[in-house]
């Protein structure tokens, strides 16, 4: 028998290693040390929790390091640890338990906030985040907002600030929402690869970069009404913090060119006299500026203050289990929707379906609120899952849905079938329709002097050779399926909703709603965050006292293990390699092709539904 090499065998099984009897000790021993280092990490967070039970006199830091999710994504492939860049993202629930918490703390008067960083973070979130800053204001709790810059996601929520300091070198953004995309007709073209697509919908513009080399106007007319509504959202709620009016805003960003040129000054001094800020301070002076309004820290480097992590820690220490034994099951489901297992961060049809099961087969489980944050995917995992709510609807369980940034496509298709849906006034939902593509690269092929022959024993073509032109009776057959697909699609919103299926087409063909829009259109119930949503599935189920809990895919120790050893291993590249561009790009386009993986090739996604 043939030797394999040390590859090969960590190819077939990465594991085999730790068993083998060369390594054996040593990979004890390695055990032993991680198992010594998640201790010493423990104790060193109990200290930590230790020390900070009385969080008075100290200001309250709020700085999120990354875009705000429903869910903090996961990865089981450990080579996408070897980039060294980690995702990092702060879950809402955290961050919301934390400033509500601290809204009836009578030991917490003041919080800071840092909000260079949450590029990324959905409307929806910012709407729940800005409604819990509201309440902290309304218990009279000093908000203090300190940037060196603001995106127009970090200046929604510093309006609700008491205060807001940008540093004197310091910039706005607000350019409100817009929609771009990139159209490849005209390369495809050039390199003579054809993409033969199939779709049913006038709006269903996920396919048009493969049509043609600009937006349709149809496409403009929806993605610029849904815009339009999530604008003026934004707008009312600048205004009314700043105690300005929704016109101030739109003037500044039309013509923010006009006055800076007219002011002669700087960005941050045309920003402080238009009013959206209300002092300018470099980095030194708003240390002392700190320090003057909360007292100094022990060390006396720094002002008196608190993390936001360090009081999430004491206030979880603090806590008093709810007992009750009935439960209601809050299932996130955040990204693409696709076949399989899947990580936090993407909707497995297989992962998702089995969260929903072992919901419904557990005997204390009197609820489901399903939270939506996904544009869509394939259709037979997003049948798998309606499917799976469908069992724990028969079972006699309330059934909630809550949208959460974007419930649309097939985000709505696994949400459809919900005893009521809830939605965010900045939701985007909606885009009914279905699509399919399949390439084929006989001319590329032909024209760097390769061709594809054979023979075949029936006249139809089913194979979908790539390198063969489409046989026209398979395109009829997946054109038809796409029609039956989105007719279907439709009929179980016309059910579900109790909408006439007329009806239901007028506003489908994959056109893209806000939230409010879908709530005088009947595709959604109410409007209200998730906390409402919950508490409505408790209402619904009959039940007064009720225990909340997140059920999430289980990730094997091995692959915690291995993602981890991946991970350090990726720091050790060097920097000039793991930032490089290119290789970034070519990484992403490897990792997105994983996403198609519907087994007909068939989808109900939105590409339009991010802002």
């Amino acid at each position: 028998m043939e030797q394999q090499t040390f590859f090969e065998k960590f190819k077939k099984n990465p594991f085999f290693w730790i068993f083998s009897g060369r390594l054996f000790f040593l990979s004890l021993n390695i055990f032993f040390i991680l198992i010594v280092f998640i201790g010493f990490i423990s104790l060193v967070s109990s200290i930590l929790v230790d020390d900070l039970k009385d969080p008075t006199n100290k200001a309250l830091v709020i700085n999120p390091m990354g875009p705000i999710v429903e869910q903090v994504a996961g990865s089981n492939d450990p080579f996408d640890n070897l980039s060294g860049d980690l995702p990092r993202e702060l879950y809402v629930g955290d961050l919301l338990e934390v400033l509500e918490t601290a809204a009836n703390d009578e030991r917490v008067k003041s919080i800071l906030l840092g909000l260079d960083n949450i590029n990324g973070t959905g409307q929806a979130v910012l709407y729940d985040v800005g409604r819990a800053l509201q309440n902290l204001r309304d218990a009279g709790k000093n908000i203090i907002a300190v940037g060196d810059s603001y995106s127009r996601s970090g200046y929604y929520l510093a309006s609700f600030a008491n205060e807001i300091i940008l540093n004197t070198d310091g910039a706005i953004v607000l350019d409100g929402f817009g929609r771009s995309r990139l159209f490849y007709k005209a390369f495809l073209d050039k390199i003579k690869v054809d993409f033969n697509v199939f779709r049913v919908g006038t709006y269903k513009s996920a396919v048009e970069p493969y049509l043609g080399n600009e937006m349709s106007d149809e496409a403009k007319e929806a993605n610029l009404d849904y815009l339009n509504i999530l604008w003026d959202s934004y707008k009312e709620v600048i205004a009314k913090n700043r105690d300005m009016s929704p016109d101030d805003i739109q003037y500044l960003v039309d013509n923010a060119d006009k006055i800076l040129t007219d002011s002669e000054k700087s960005i941050a001094e045309a920003i402080l006299n238009y009013g959206l800020v209300d002092k300018l301070l470099p980095r030194t002076k708003t240390r002392s500026y700190l320090k003057e309004l909360f007292g100094e820290s022990e060390d006396k480097k720094s002002f008196a203050r608190i993390s936001g992590y360090q009081y999430f820690q004491l206030i979880q220490s603090e806590r008093t289990q709810n007992l009750s034994d009935n439960k209601i099951a809050v299932i996130v489901a955040r990204g693409t929707i696709v076949d399989g297992v899947q990580p936090p961060g993407m909707i497995g049809g297989d992962s998702t379906s089995r969260l929903i099961r072992e919901a419904h087969e557990n005997e204390y489980v009197k609820a489901i609120v399903l939270r939506v944050d996904s544009g869509g995917g394939g259709v037979f995992a997003s049948e798998q899952i309606r499917q799976e709510l469908l069992a724990a609807k028969e079972k006699g369980l309330t059934i909630i849905a809550s949208m959460g940034n974007v419930a649309a496509s097939g985000g709505y298709w696994i949400s459809a079938n919900a005893h009521e849906i809830w939605a965010s006034h900045n939701t985007i939902t909606g885009s009914i329709g279905i699509f399919g593509l399949l390439p084929t690269f006989d001319r590329a092929l032909n024209e760097i002097g390769m061709n594809s022959d054979g023979v075949k024993t029936s006249k139809l073509d089913l194979s979908g050779d790539l390198t063969q032109p489409i046989d026209q009776g398979l395109a009829r057959i997946i054109q038809s399926e796409i029609e039956y697909g989105y007719k279907r699609f439709i009929g179980l919103v016309s059910e579900a909703r109790d909408i006439p299926i007329g009806e239901v087409d007028k506003i489908a063909q994959g056109r893209v709603w806000a939230g409010s829009k879908a709530l005088e259109l009947g595709l959604v119930d109410n409007i209200g965050d998730l906390k409402m949503a919950v508490e409505r599935a408790a209402e619904l189920a009959g039940i007064d006292q009720y225990t909340s809990y997140y059920p999430e895919q289980a990730v094997n120790w091995r692959e915690q293990l291995l993602n981890r050893v991946f991970g350090y291993i990726g720091w050790t590249i060097p920097a000039y390699i793991r930032n490089n561009l290119l290789l970034r790009e070519a990484v992403n386009i490897l990792k997105g092709a994983d996403k198609l993986n519907d087994p007909k090739g068939i989808y109900i996604i939105c590409e339009d539904c991010q802002v």
